[in-house]
């Protein structure tokens, strides 16, 4: 964190929990560092009821959502799963609970089996997919979601490339997160800025707000 806050650097951090208690203690604990925003992760699961993702039902993502806002002096930034029962619901509920602002989408549940050992590769059985196979699916759900709140959504799912990150901003993203991409070439998110400017500038465009929601 020392490193970033040298850099001046808009900082970021994930928090997730297995309680509702937990994830207030981690707001307080982050309320006292230099980062500029918390990302609720409500994907998470539940131990308290039977290990249920809280970003499942609206109802436990809207008392862990309240609970945290109460608490926070940090712009607060949830993080929504495409696993959830109804998406649009699900942001409508968050808004509502109190979030400055959505990210999505987490990861899918997705199972890989290993042919061989006749096994699950995973010891939990199923993992996160993330990557490029979601985008089309991820895009759906943030242009959806842009649609029914009146906070920044940030676009989050698959992004390599800055036509990528283009398609989520006409979707009607604030923003775009890149995850899976880092592990490939940690410094794409430099690529896909220079590849951002280089299509405004051919196509005239001055601002990204000429572009945003646009769809």
């Amino acid at each position: 964190l020392d490193f970033m806050e040298d850099k001046d650097l808009v900082i970021l951090a994930n928090l997730g929990g297995g309680t509702i208690e937990e994830y207030v203690e981690g707001v307080k604990l982050l309320n006292g560092t230099g980062i500029d925003f918390i990302e609720l992760n409500i994907s998470c699961p539940n131990v308290k009821t039977g290990g249920m993702a809280f970003g499942i039902k609206c109802e436990s993502a809207y008392e862990v959502v309240k609970a945290c806002k109460e608490v926070a002096v940090k712009p607060m930034i949830v993080k929504l799963s495409p696993n959830a029962e109804n998406i649009r619901e699900m942001a409508v509920t968050c808004a509502e609970a109190g979030a400055d602002g959505l990210s999505l989408v987490n990861t899918f549940n997705a199972l890989a089996i290993d042919v061989y050992k006749r096994k699950p590769i995973f010891n939990n059985i199923t993992a996160g997919l993330s990557g490029p196979a979601i985008k089309p699916i991820a895009l759906r759900m943030v242009y959806e979601v842009c649609k029914e709140v009146d906070i920044p959504v940030i676009g989050i799912g698959g992004i390599t490339s800055g036509i990528d990150a283009l398609e989520f901003i006409m979707a009607g993203a604030a923003a775009v997160q890149v995850g899976s991409a880092n592990f490939i070439k940690p410094d794409i998110s430099l690529d896909i800025i220079h590849e951002i400017e280089d299509f405004m500038e051919k196509e005239g465009i001055s601002s990204l707000e000429e572009i945003r929601g646009i769809i």
